[in-house]
């Protein structure tokens, strides 16, 4: 990646978990596209809070019912509350 990375090489890098493994320059480069992107900052932050809700479902083990509508709650709840 040359320069500033596009909002695709950026969210990629952050589903993949690539932006806390980049070098420093390449690292720096996304970390500033996220400083001045919003929606970008937005996925990050929804993917967050997915992975959040989805681990903590996991760690209650509850019934298989209760745990597919407790994570659609979770997400929408995060969702909500992320601007």
């Amino acid at each position: 990646m040359m320069g500033m990375p596009t909002c695709r090489e950026v969210s990629r890098a952050v589903a993949s978990g690539e932006l806390e493994r980049a070098g420093f320059w390449e690292g720096l480069g996304l970390r500033l596209h996220l400083l001045m992107c919003r929606h970008c900052r937005r996925y990050a932050r929804q993917l967050r809070a997915i992975g959040q809700a989805a681990r903590d479902l996991v760690a209650q083990a509850p019934a298989e019912q209760a745990t597919v509508d407790r994570l659609r709650d979770a997400i929408l709840r995060g969702r909500g509350t992320q601007h």
